[in-house]
């Protein structure tokens, strides 16, 4: 429970770091719990907010290759290479600050991926449909490895599940896999329940999971009404457990480096908890049309700055 006069942002300790065998696995587990207090973000404010970044893509039109926003401004750094816009299968390539992955796709069709130097994201529209889902895909290709990350909202209209499932290769490492995968899945009716009533869901309404050769990594978050000030306390327990390759040596890592694992999660959830609390209040306290304003100035401020 927050200790009172604590500002928000700050953290209260949480159980104290454990290593144990699971029962049926033979490989020692580190787990850390740990509780920051956050700025609550309301979940009318979520819904608006959807709506008005969902408006503004649908109002936007196909020029060519370029996207036009309603006032007329090209969206910087974005081209549609393949597809019609918006529609499933429409494909968009994404240039980086530095112009990369922009002229060399001019005349891209939307087959294969970037092999340039540099970074290029390319976004595919696998289902666009407000009541139902939005699904999307992203690849990122540089030089040092490749991103893939397959993303769904359910019910834009009225959110209750987001789920995302990604895969990261790396290059250029010798002697270590170079396979990642993750899944993270919030599902948000939940999280508001909680947030907001206290009351208690079967599983934590957001978790997520991290799987190589040689490490699996469990993430849990659970949030909880603060004490009397608006704030939300938020539960995280995160979990380490050796793979099947180097299994034993693994679990030694993880029993000698068990205290700096430990600090470096929690100050890891501190500051992201500082970052939400910086930047959340701002947002909330914005309407829908000054959050729409602010989205096409930030458009017109990048396209001064030579986007397009």
């Amino acid at each position: 429970m927050p200790v009172p006069g604590k500002r928000p942002g700050t953290f209260l300790p949480g159980r104290a770091l454990t290593a144990r065998r699971p029962a049926g696995h033979a490989v020692r587990m580190v787990s850390v719990r740990h509780t920051v207090v956050v700025e609550p973000l309301p979940y009318r404010w979520l819904v608006d907010a959807l709506g008005v970044v969902r408006a503004l893509a649908e109002e936007s039109r196909a020029r060519g290759q370029r996207v036009v926003l309603p006032d007329g401004r090209a969206v910087p750094d974005v081209r549609l290479v393949r597809g019609r816009h918006l529609r499933p299968g429409a494909v968009y390539l994404v240039r980086d600050e530095n112009g990369a992955g922009d002229e060399r796709h001019e005349g891209d069709t939307g087959e294969g991926k970037d092999t340039g130097t540099g970074e290029a994201a390319r976004v595919t529209i696998r289902e666009w449909d407000r009541r139902r889902a939005v699904r999307l895909e992203l690849a990122v290709a540089e030089d040092d490895g490749t991103v893939d990350l397959d993303a769904v909202l359910k019910s834009p209209d009225r959110p209750h599940l987001f789920e995302a499932d990604g895969r990261v290769r790396f290059e250029g490492i010798p002697l270590v896999p170079s396979r990642l995968r993750g899944r993270a899945r919030i599902r948000l009716d939940d999280w508001w329940t909680a947030a907001d009533t206290g009351r208690g869901t079967p599983v934590a309404p957001a978790s997520a999971r991290l799987d190589h050769p040689w490490l699996h990594a469990d993430v849990r978050a659970t949030p909880r009404p603060g004490r009397d000030d608006g704030t939300w306390e938020v539960c995280v327990t995160v979990s380490l457990r050796g793979g099947s390759l180097l299994r034993p040596v693994v679990a030694v890592i993880l029993a000698l480096a068990g205290r700096r694992m430990r600090r470096s999660i929690t100050r890891t959830l501190d500051g992201m908890a500082e970052r939400w609390n910086e930047a959340v209040p701002r947002l909330a306290a914005m309407d829908t049309g000054q959050l729409r304003q602010a989205l096409l100035t930030e458009a017109r401020r990048r396209g001064d700055d030579g986007g397009t």
